[in-house]
């Protein structure tokens, strides 16, 4: 299957699993708006969040490059998965077990006092039990993808989005604030159990071995796993600190971010997931082979499209904020005041879109290199950064400093990132890359413009058709104004469109 057919698939399901997951921050938002028990949520959901976000990517980078080895090969994976499935369902029953006995010292740690205080630990105690899902999800989608299947691991935000939203409305009703945790862990138990079945077809039985010592393959894992788990903690520092900060501004502000941030992790988790997951088997492949060449080809297409992708979205979300977030939330307790403090947080945040994405991926071709210490370095100087730009921003800025901060972190570890990579193993990117970029700003220089032109006017509809129009129509002048510039990646996809649009080309 080619790259841009596994992507596309990928953004597929990904998108659907992505509504989900905003229909159910509609549904948080519409029963208690940026209140208390919001606030609660949003915090106590951080630790699986994070947990679901720093395992999976993890185990991933250290055991697909593994697995492909042994592939090549020709030797059987079968044993090295009875031990890490050991491993990772002891060590996470530990770990969950000791979440759910220190709830509220964890809870206390992002300087919460009172009902709040007892609420969020109260909440964490239901969630603790979904690290066991998350472990075995890393695992399990990390088999997968080493086996060039992404279809299941996807499918499996679906099922985890479609389950959270039925149990919440089944147990919130029954158990308050309380059954959104609950319905959070059998949302992860979804995603866990969907890929069941791809397991069993590629030949793997669940059994449990403790010979972990005199496993080659195992101890190289092991020595590349610890820096890789420090620096994916380490990545996702700050949405801990931005917990703490946001805290300190006031009431409502936890939730204003979340929700901000649910709207830009939107196209992050499409198009990032889309290209980093194929991206990276064949990075690992082309550097296990030598071939240097065609890794740093791979890397500066994905680069490229992310760009091509991300950088409109972003102008879009500085130009559409308070009109986004008025459609997306804007009902039940989620009242004017709410509309108005999550609005000033989503154009800053979106300015750190691209740089997000671009470090992701050169984590990984870096990763793909076997070097996990430049990224866990690199890492701690972005929470450096984060810190000293909220103690700058936030006294002019408010909350949305909070959000530019998290941005400017984002633009230092990626160009930190290129640079240390580029020293590495020479300049990752052609003249083409910078072609791509120059032609990228041009055409949203006239998106942009033609939506502040048409702006009075198109204003005046109702928000249920103006920001649709809107949209698709700057999307449509964007990809135009590329396809006049004679951008070849547009051409590329639009090409590939034309030939799944017609009955010959899909039966090629």
């Amino acid at each position: 299957m080619s790259l841009l057919k596994i992507a596309s698939m990928i953004v597929m399901l990904t998108l659907v699993g992505r509504l989900l997951g905003f229909f159910r921050t509609v549904y948080v938002t519409s029963l208690y708006g940026t209140g208390m028990e919001a606030d609660a949520f949003n915090i106590a959901v951080t630790i699986p969040m994070t947990l679901f976000l720093v395992i999976p990517g993890a185990v991933n980078a250290v055991l697909i490059p593994t697995m492909r080895g042994l592939m090549e090969k020709e030797q059987r994976t079968t044993g090295l998965y009875h031990k890490l499935l050991t491993i990772i369902l002891v060590l996470f029953t530990v770990i969950a077990a000791l979440g759910v006995v220190f709830s509220h010292e964890l809870a206390a740690m992002f300087g919460l006092t009172g009902q709040k205080l007892e609420l969020t630990a109260s909440m964490l105690q239901w969630m603790w039990p979904s690290a066991i899902f998350i472990g075995l999800t890393g695992l399990w989608s990390s088999i997968c993808n080493a086996h060039q299947h992404f279809f299941t691991p996807t499918l499996g935000t679906v099922a985890n989005g479609a389950l959270v939203i039925i149990s919440m409305y089944v147990l919130v009703p029954i158990y308050g604030p309380n059954g959104l945790a609950m319905a959070t862990s059998i949302g992860y138990l979804a995603a866990m159990l969907t890929m069941l079945p791809t397991l069993r077809g590629f030949g793997y039985q669940h059994r449990l071995s403790f010979a972990w010592r005199e496993d080659a393959s195992l101890k190289g894992m092991g020595e590349r796993v610890i820096p890789i788990l420090i620096g994916a903690v380490v990545a996702q520092a700050t949405t801990f600190l931005e917990r703490g900060f946001a805290e300190g501004v006031g009431t409502g502000v936890i939730s204003a971010l979340a929700n901000a941030n649910q709207i830009v992790q939107l196209p992050m988790a499409i198009f990032v997931g889309a290209f980093t997951l194929p991206l990276f088997p064949l990075l690992a492949s082309h550097v296990k082979r030598g071939e240097m060449a065609e890794m740093k080809q791979i890397l500066q297409k994905g680069l490229a499209y992310l760009f091509i992708l991300l950088v409109p979205v972003t102008v879009g979300l500085a130009l559409y904020a308070e009109p986004i977030i008025r459609l997306a939330f804007e009902r039940g307790a989620f009242d004017e005041h709410s509309v108005l403090l999550t609005a000033w947080a989503l154009p800053f945040y979106g300015l750190g879109l691209y740089f997000l994405a671009a470090r992701d991926l050169l984590t990984r071709a870096f990763y793909a290199l076997e070097n996990t210490r430049t990224p866990v370095i690199i890492g701690a100087i972005g929470i450096g950064v984060y810190i000293a730009s909220n103690w700058l921003l936030i006294p002019i800025m408010g909350h949305g400093g909070i959000a530019l901060a998290n941005a400017v972190s984002a633009v230092s570890q990626a160009l930190l990132l290129f640079l240390m990579l580029w020293r590495t193993v020479g300049n990752p990117v052609q003249g083409s890359f910078l072609k791509t970029m120059a032609k990228t700003i041009a055409a949203c220089a006239i998106m942009g413009g033609a939506i502040m032109l048409v702006d009075p006017w198109l204003s005046q509809l109702s928000v249920w058709l103006y920001l649709p129009i809107g949209i698709a129509g700057g999307a449509l002048l964007y990809v135009l104004a590329l396809t006049i510039l004679r951008e070849p990646l547009v051409a590329e996809l639009l090409q590939k469109v034309r030939k799944r649009a017609t009955p010959a080309g899909g039966r090629s």
